[in-house]
């Protein structure tokens, strides 16, 4: 076998794959050679259903999908990281409601609908035809995270023009966080809007960010507004945003204000909150105008996670929220990729629940923990 399988080439692959079982990790280059017979016995035959899912793109077709639904029925386990597992639902979510599907799959273009399709028939619901038996596998994962936010939670999305590119990530993040957190969510462009639906469950998260529209200028403390003026105590506001503010929110006593002054105002007369950035910034090392004004007066309490804003990448999910769930603000960037790995090898729920045993050990308060500003790196 393996001398024959070192001769493999695009006219002969789907022969030997009738006489062998090969792992894909041998087959990728011959991708686009495979037809649905050799694509139905891989999906059979190799061993982890994560590889299937991993690579699924390559390998879908209708076939691919009735076995990868008999193995989630099966009981079969699924340990791909979690932000890589809502990416995998994304496309599926995506190719069933006939969305585009290249690099830019987490942008917006065109107009939709603002109306949840959740419970409606796709557009194609012949396409991954695995997704409601895997959608529970997701669920399941999502009510086990328990992040120590100190509550009640908000969470303010930016929908301005400048996200098109990242506005289904970002709203994710916003959605999931809400979900964990049972936070308060508004999203904002040149002015504070309410989301179509608030999310509760994984379904809403990714029908939400199907829906949600990127368009008009940046005026981030239009997302703050409705707190100040109710004078609403919140503790914790988390900020999802490329930080190209270029609007003022305008508050009930008919003044304009820019989203530094107004959360200043907010902590001096409402409750001293935490901020939270997520931040999608034009590269790794940039560290966003909003924030570079809280670092600059020596605010405490905020803190600043980042995301490529041109490559916004769902699979860094599980290092966000491995990092909330530290509640500390100290190095950051420096835990990321010991908190990556250990995500690949033990999976997300062990990692949380060693994170917040950790904490629990340590008796050091989230407010206390948190008591400066973090500089980036």
């Amino acid at each position: 076998m393996v001398a024959r399988c070192r001769d493999l080439t695009n006219e002969n692959v789907n022969d030997l794959l009738k006489e062998f079982s090969i792992p894909y990790s041998h087959l990728k280059q011959f991708k686009e050679h495979l037809n649905e017979t050799s694509k139905a016995k891989i999906a059979a035959k190799e061993d982890k259903l994560d590889t299937i899912l991993w690579y699924y793109e390559d390998l879908q077709c209708s076939p691919v999908d009735d076995i990868i639904s008999e193995r989630l029925r099966d009981g079969e386990q699924i340990t791909l990281p979690y932000g890589k597992l809502m990416e995998r639902l994304l496309l599926c979510r995506m190719l069933r409601e006939g969305e585009s599907t290249t690099s830019t799959r987490y942008g917006r273009r065109g107009a939709r609908n603002t109306t949840s399709n959740s419970s409606n028939q796709p557009a194609h619901p012949d396409k991954a035809k695995f997704y409601s038996d895997l959608l529970p596998v997701a669920q399941a994962q999502l009510e086990k995270i328990k992040l120590p936010l100190e509550s009640p939670v908000a969470v303010i999305g930016d929908a301005s023009g400048s996200m098109e590119v990242a506005i289904r990530t970002a709203t994710i993040l916003s959605s999931l966080l809400t979900a964990i957190c049972s936070a308060k969510l508004n999203f904002f462009n040149d002015k504070v809007f309410e989301p179509a639906f608030v999310p509760k469950t994984l379904e809403d998260v990714l029908s939400l960010a199907l829906i949600t529209q990127a368009d008009g200028s940046t005026a981030n403390a239009a997302g703050l507004v409705p707190y100040y003026n109710a004078k609403e105590v919140i503790k914790t506001f988390v900020m999802v945003t490329d930080e190209e503010e270029n609007a003022n929110g305008t508050i009930a006593d008919g003044s304009t204000t820019r989203f530094f002054e107004l959360f200043m105002k907010y902590r001096a007369e409402i409750y001293p909150a935490k901020l939270v950035f997520i931040s999608f910034l034009s590269h790794q090392h940039a560290q966003g105008q909003m924030y570079s004004q809280f670092v600059n007066a020596n605010v405490p309490d905020v803190l600043q996670f980042k995301f490529n804003r041109e490559r916004p990448d769902l699979t860094k999910i599980d290092n966000l929220i491995g990092l909330l769930s530290t509640g500390s603000s100290d190095s950051f960037d420096n835990s990321l990729d010991p908190l990556q790995v250990e995500f690949e090898q033990n999976g997300i729920e062990s990692v949380i629940t060693r994170l917040v045993e950790k904490q629990d050990e340590n008796s050091m308060p989230m407010d206390v923990e948190m008591n400066k500003t973090t500089a980036a790196n």
